[in-house]
């Protein structure tokens, strides 16, 4: 038989075959590989994370045991008083400012990238589910662990090897809490592990596990600016302290389950769960949170679904941060509390200031002047809307407590937060703290210096055309009607009517320099220290400047029968651990007498005289209430440019400052008609709001009636005309006067009068001889 060659023919198939066979072998080969590689790979990553947790346990071990304690607690007193400082409050707080009744105003805090906001909170005020969903959270063996859980530690790097992600922290809650007060920005070598390990351990032997969440929960961040879960607490769910009495009960006492388990869970990434703007994330977070809970057995089915629940149907929305009352708390700030703390220890101080603003009333106030200047209101005279028919853009309300001095309301604009870049409205110009002339508004400061000389309101002080003495030229003021009233004009009459010649006469009597020191006394700081002889005669009828503010004061110290308070704004402060530092006691408020009791009652009798203003302000009129006295004066300056209304009660204090920022002229506005109907509203409101009595101003025992000649304002004689008036003991007229008419008016040989009174109803005039700045007295 023929032998096979040894060349045999390939078979195709065959050959196809044997490829496929040996790529499966090769396949096999690498899955074998690949699964020898993936474990060497488990393998070598868990051994090398459990030596590293050995090598931590091993130098802690070695540090606590052997003669390296000596080292190691060395290292731990040298770090006592930063960590005393956590519990002892000494981190930077938010400063939060109340108004009267604990309504938050504003925060304020460090806003650079550093900062942020924190209000400390006790650990009694802190809800047990929100300690409960940390723990949960971030540190399961927290009652129990010595500040340093081994156990954690490698079940830790076995769960989260095993899971490919971090689904658990080996770190307890203590050495979290030394991690981001002291090493937060540093590398994670095994020292800086084993110093904090040190840490977290001495911590706990020297603070109880309470006071330990306590500080944990302080400081810990939260995300968007949140350091510390009050803070949290108040931004992502919108809640607020709830303060009574200068004393305030946290936004975190009132935390859901719900919302409790979604803050526990955002500390281990507060960016990526942050739920304004990834809520998807912060509610698995949250359910990560329950669901340790549940197994930790701290929570019920039930009680989950129904936080869970909560939180899918919350619409989270950051917050604005408005500032309420802003130009209040601008004035504070700026000139109250800085200078009390310095800028940085107020913005990080953490105090509670609970000031003397009501902010129900000071948002009346706003809505008030806002509806007067840009509304369809106006007064009872149907003018229209004073900024487009009147050029009125702006005006300013104070309101105070005459018996203590306590500012309720401050409005310095008709908007703060304008952004119309308008001149003539600059929202944040605050007004009642600027410098302007009021007016006929200053008036009662005149007759005031003149009744402690020996005037009384029934005092008669003709009406007539008059020149003054002053420098080169005489002085001529006319009246805001441009006529003239006649000789039987009396003091009472005069000032209920804004007349002008009788201010002037009073000035001309007690002197400028006397009325000077009067304004000084009364508050009216601007006034006092005016050049001498700058404005003379004129200073009677407002041309120096003062703030509405200081107006206001003046005004409140009439009301309180002439013991002026100071200005007050601050009730009570605080420090970061709700200790009080200073409290404003209202019953027993010092204030100075500045001013008779007498005095006072005869400015306010006369200010509160319906009937007498009546040839001027025919009633019904925005200086009239509803039925109850009260004490009212206007004031318009030259040109239109300020306009201004005061008065008060003896309860009550309001200045009212109408114009433009710019000084720009206002368009046929008095008194009684631009700053007149914001005045009455804002006192009915207060009126309503405070239940005041209907009482009116009360005669000391030394001021009595008297009856005097209404010609002369000295004895009658028989049959002729009286007028009875109100007397301070010993200035009664002892002697009869005779009525003679006066002789016409003639030019003065020094020179032509300034003006004829017939022109118009300002006095203008050479600002070096005095007469500038003149008022249109009504």
């Amino acid at each position: 038989m023929a032998r096979r060659s040894a060349i045999a023919v390939a078979d195709p198939y065959s050959s196809r075959r044997s490829r496929e066979r040996m790529l499966q072998r090769r396949k096999r080969v690498n899955r074998v590989l690949m699964h020898k590689r993936h474990h060497s790979r488990f393998y070598d990553t868990l051994l090398l994370r459990l030596m590293s947790v050995a090598l931590v346990l091993f130098a802690l071990l070695l540090i606590l045991t052997s003669g390296a304690s000596g080292a190691a607690y060395a290292y731990y007193q040298a770090q006592l008083p930063l960590l005393d400082g956590i519990a002892q409050h000494s981190l930077a707080q938010t400063t939060n400012i109340y108004d009267r009744n604990g309504k938050l105003l504003y925060q304020l805090y460090d806003h650079s990238s550093s900062g942020g906001r924190r209000t400390y909170v006790n650990f009694e005020d802190i809800p047990n589910e929100l300690v409960n969903a940390t723990i949960a959270a971030e540190d399961h063996s927290f009652w129990n662990n010595s500040g340093v859980d081994y156990n954690g530690i490698v079940r830790a790097v076995i769960t989260n090897f095993q899971h490919g992600s971090v689904q658990e922290g080996g770190s307890t809650v203590t050495q979290q809490l030394i991690k981001n007060q002291f090493f937060l920005d540093q590398d994670r070598t095994l020292q800086v592990k084993g110093e904090e390990a040190i840490l977290a351990t001495g911590l706990t032997q020297r603070y109880s596990k309470a006071q330990i969440m306590e500080m944990y929960l302080n400081t810990v961040f939260y995300g968007d600016s949140n350091f510390g879960v009050e803070a949290a607490a108040q931004d992502y769910f919108g809640l607020k302290p709830q303060c009574k009495q200068g004393v305030c009960k946290p936004a975190v006492a009132q935390l859901t389950l719900g919302q409790a388990s979604l803050l526990a869970g955002l500390p281990q990434s507060p960016t990526g769960y942050m739920p304004f703007t990834n809520k998807k994330a912060a509610m698995q977070r949250q359910t990560h949170v329950l669901q340790n809970m549940l197994s930790l057995k701290m929570i019920t089915s039930d009680q989950m679904q129904v936080a869970q629940k909560e939180i899918a149907n919350y619409k989270f929305k950051r917050p604005a941060y408005v500032k309420n009352a802003p130009h209040f708390v601008d004035y504070i700030v700026d000139n109250v509390l800085i200078p009390l703390f310095g800028a940085y220890n107020l913005r990080n101080g953490g105090y509670s200031i609970y000031t003397t603003l009501d902010l129900d009333l000071e948002r009346q106030v706003e809505k008030i002047v806002y509806n007067r200047i840009d509304g369809n209101e106006f007064d009872i005279y149907g003018y229209g809307n004073l900024r487009t028919a009147h050029n009125l853009h702006n005006a300013s309300v104070v309101v105070t407590d005459p018996k203590t001095g306590e500012i309720l309301a401050m409005d310095g604009s008709v908007n703060y937060n304008d952004t119309s870049n308008d001149p003539a409205m600059s929202g944040q110009y605050n007004a009642a703290n600027t410098l302007r002339p009021p007016g006929s508004s200053f008036k009662p400061v005149v007759y005031a210096t003149a009744f402690e000389m020996g005037w009384y309101p029934a005092m008669n002080v003709p009406d007539h055309n008059t020149y003054y003495p002053d420098g080169t030229k005489p002085y001529n003021p006319p009246n805001y009607d441009h006529k003239f009233h006649g000789d039987n004009m009396t003091i009472r009459r005069g000032i209920s009517n804004s007349y002008n010649i009788p201010a002037v006469d009073a000035i001309e009597y007690a002197g400028v320099k006397n009325v000077m020191t009067m304004a000084g006394r009364l508050g009216l700081s601007h006034v006092a220290q005016t050049v001498p002889g700058r404005q003379g005669a004129a200073m009677a009828l407002g041309v120096s400047e003062e703030t509405l503010l200081n107006m206001t004061t003046a005004y409140a110290t009439f009301a309180n029968g002439g013991v002026r308070m100071p200005q007050t704004t601050v009730l009570q402060i605080n420090d970061n651990q709700g200790r009080p530092i200073y409290k404003f006691d209202a019953r027993h408020a010092r204030g100075k007498r500045v001013l008779g009791a007498d005095v006072s009652f005869l400015i306010s009798s006369m200010l509160s005289d319906t009937v007498a203003r009546h040839e001027e302000f025919p009633s019904p009129n925005p200086l009239e209430l509803d039925g109850r006295p009260v004490a009212a004066k206007t004031g318009t300056t030259d040109n239109f440019a300020d306009n201004w209304t005061m008065g008060y009660t003896p309860h009550l204090a309001v200045g009212v400052w109408a114009g433009n920022s710019d000084n720009s002229p206002m368009e046929n506005v008095i008194g009684i008609t631009g700053a007149g109907p914001i005045w009455q509203d804002v006192f009915q409101y207060a009126n309503a709001k405070y239940h005041f009595p209907k009482d009116g101003f009360t005669p000391p025992p030394n001021v009595h009636q008297a009856t005097v000649s209404a010609y002369t304002g000295l004895l009658p004689h028989l049959g002729e005309a009286t007028v009875t008036d109100w007397f301070i003991d010993g200035t009664v007229p002892t002697i009869q006067g005779v009525y003679t008419p006066p002789p016409p008016v003639k030019a003065p040989k020094t020179g032509k009068p300034t003006q004829n009174p017939g022109d118009n109803g300002n006095v203008n005039g050479n600002t070096d001889n005095n007469n500038s700045n003149t008022d249109n007295n009504n």
